[in-house]
């Protein structure tokens, strides 16, 4: 394959992850400004205060992401300076912090929702200069580990000729039973999921329940409803623990993405959060009960709802905890 094709290649896979990239960057911050704004804080009008913040990072890293288009090897110090200044940022956050610690849950939150969303950003800064295809993009040059794959191929290439060549010499008998033994072994060693692919498993159940749990709550709204027929609180809160698990799960999903060899320590990480969120929910429920507002039916329901939900992302977590890592080799696009 010669360089001007593995050129083109490398770029329109990076281009298309800066693309990726800046869309999350919107669409983080339109989830932020979504949580600040319910009703659950009591400060909710600073929900107004961050639409600044996220127009101020959008733009920020608009330019920068324009400029990394380009290709251009300095173009990379220019994400570096448009970090620095998201960085900056904080300072609203903060002063606003120091100025009415009453209102520590508000500010708190989104404070851990920019640092979560800084952590992330880090990664792919990283990304512009680690992966072999932006050292192609930008460095225009060709690194050991695709060089490496290339020479694999050839001799994978030459291989596949030469066993060709012995199979027809043996016959289509001999051929049929290799095909067959091959199968068997396949069948009864199944090859582990990549980190890639268990991001991408994960991912889909994380965001997937985000839909589908309110959805249901929504459905069955009868039957949280209280004494009096005029309040449900289900929906709202089973919409805002689905996105406490999406954003505390967007990380080890991105780790996992990038095949990072710390994704299950993360993993873990994110279990004991959840935990903690599962001992808040248990005593906001029992708020609800204690009050006498609502029946003990309606409490019973949602724990079972938010049971089934955390059974559900047991069951996709559990290969990531389960499997060994194991460096994903490097494929064209």
């Amino acid at each position: 394959m010669n360089d001007i094709l593995i050129y083109k290649k490398s770029k329109n896979r990076v281009i298309a992850h800066e693309i990726f990239y800046f869309i999350f960057i919107c669409a983080w911050n339109m989830l932020t400004y979504y949580v600040l704004s319910l009703d659950f804080f009591s400060n909710s009008v600073f929900a107004y205060t961050y639409v600044g913040i996220g127009l101020a990072q959008t733009l920020i890293f608009g330019v920068a992401f324009g400029l990394l288009l380009t290709g251009k090897k300095w173009s990379r110090i220019i994400y570096w300076v448009a970090f620095a200044g998201n960085l900056a940022l904080f300072y609203i956050p903060i002063k606003a912090l120091l100025n009415n610690l009453a209102q520590f849950m508000t500010y708190g939150a989104c404070l851990g929702l920019m640092f979560i969303e800084m952590l992330i950003l880090f990664k792919v800064g990283l990304y512009f200069y680690q992966n072999p295809y932006c050292r192609i993009f930008y460095d225009h040059i060709v690194s050991e580990e695709l060089e490496e794959k290339f020479a694999a191929q050839a001799r994978e290439r030459k291989l596949t000729l030469q066993e060709t060549a012995v199979t027809n010499m043996a016959g289509r008998q001999l051929q049929e039973t290799v095909e067959e033994q091959e199968i068997v072994e396949e069948q009864e060693q199944p090859e582990p999921l990549t980190y890639p692919q268990l991001a991408l498993r994960l991912g889909i159940c994380v965001y997937g329940e985000l839909v589908v749990f309110p959805i249901l709550c929504a459905v069955f709204s009868n039957y949280f409803a209280s004494y009096n027929l005029q309040e449900v609180f289900a929906l709202k809160d089973m919409f805002m623990l689905c996105i406490f698990s999406a954003f505390i799960w967007t990380i080890p999903v991105f780790y996992l993405y990038y095949d990072q060899p710390r994704s299950k320590m993360i993993a873990w990480i994110c279990i004991a959060i959840e935990i903690l969120i599962m001992i808040w929910t248990g005593f906001r429920l029992y708020g609800y009960f204690d009050s006498g507002t609502y029946p003990l039916r309606a409490i019973l329901l949602f724990a079972a709802f938010d049971l089934v939900r955390y059974i559900v992302l047991f069951v996709f977590v559990k290969p990531v905890l389960k499997n060994e890592h194991v460096p994903v080799q490097i494929h064209l696009p």
